[in-house]
């Protein structure tokens, strides 16, 4: 059994999940249980950055799936950021770059308050 390391970083209302390596089979598992931690916390406003993931499985793209639909029904969001190469023709193959919301990349990070308003411009 394979393992990833997802960082998770807090600013403002707004929680940036950020997995450091592939999300496959082998380690959607870490993703869940990432997204299942900050749910129980009561933060429903996610931000998955794949900035440093190389690729993404079918069951990479299921987890990310289940994580965006359970955030709509606990009446938060659940949105990309930093999709480039691989991972963004995967997400256009499949059509789920026309329903998953894709954030442009963190500059350096340091203002949490562009994520307050991405949340809140719809």
């Amino acid at each position: 059994m394979f393992a990833v390391l997802v960082i998770e970083h807090l600013r403002s209302n707004v929680v940036i999940l950020e997995p450091r390596d592939a999300l496959t089979a082998d380690t959607e598992a870490d993703l869940q249980e990432a997204v299942r931690r900050q749910f129980a916390a009561g933060r429903v406003h996610l931000i998955l950055d794949l900035a440093r993931v190389p690729y993404i499985d079918s069951c990479g793209l299921g987890r990310i799936v289940q994580a965006y639909v359970s955030a709509q029904h606990k009446g938060g969001s659940f949105k990309l950021m930093n999709v480039n190469g691989r991972n963004r023709q995967t997400l256009t193959v499949t059509r789920l770059e026309s329903i998953l919301e894709i954030w442009p990349s963190d500059e350096d990070g340091s203002d949490p308050a562009p994520y307050s308003r991405f949340f809140h411009a719809r």
